[in-house]
């Protein structure tokens, strides 16, 4: 039972530690004006970053998810055709095929009884810990489905190292600084109202 539970746990880090990385691509690498993947993942990630709430108000179950489950089974059944294909890939990639939703999850002002409970439990990743990530230029707490592996990852500076020899291997640098979610979202100020005028006019209280 306990080594059932522990394959369990492994195949949820590994699928968290999958959606990571894929995430941290998008974010470093993806420009939208790049061929076939630009319109397609790069846009949608970077308008993300400037609406974050997009996600909660697009698509339906099946359609914010479809590309996920059908990414990974294609994966799974080519795993199967090399004698890769077990209990276990097939988990990982089960777990993998849900980190979108677990994201938009996490941007919902409120969340039903059993993802609460999930949560709380430690199961899937907090909102708390998502909310780290949404911070120009998006370059931290990449993973999307769990609260342990994001802040391992990030003490031991993993995605930093990475990019490093990224670039030391292939020559290609990261391009956050050419996305248009690289600058903080200006912020609107608050127009002055008569009230406020009436209160900034009024003597202070002795």
């Amino acid at each position: 039972m306990l080594k059932a539970i522990g394959a369990i746990i492994v195949c949820l880090w590994a699928a968290d530690f999958i959606t990571g990385f894929i995430h941290w691509m998008e974010d470093t690498y993806c420009l939208e004006h790049l061929p076939v993947i630009g319109g397609f993942i790069c846009e949608p990630n970077i308008q993300h970053h400037i609406d974050p709430l997009d996600i909660v108000r697009d698509g339906t179950f099946f359609s914010r998810n479809y590309l996920q489950w059908t990414s990974c089974g294609a994966i799974f059944l080519g795993l199967c055709l090399v004698g890769w294909g077990n209990i276990y890939t097939f988990m990982t990639l089960f777990f993998a095929s849900f980190g979108n939703e677990v994201h938009r999850w996490n941007h919902m002002s409120r969340s039903g009884p059993f993802v609460s409970l999930l949560k709380e439990t430690g199961l899937i990743q907090m909102q708390r810990q998502h909310s780290l990530h949404h911070k120009p230029p998006y370059a931290q707490y990449y993973c999307a489905l769990t609260s342990q592996l994001n802040p391992v990852l990030e003490r031991v500076n993993f995605w930093r190292r990475l990019e490093s020899a990224v670039t030391f291997m292939t020559g290609i640098t990261p391009k956050r600084e050419n996305r248009r979610d690289a600058a903080p979202p200006k912020k609107t100020r608050r127009k002055k109202t008569q009230h406020d005028n009436a209160n900034r006019l009024a003597p202070a209280a002795s």
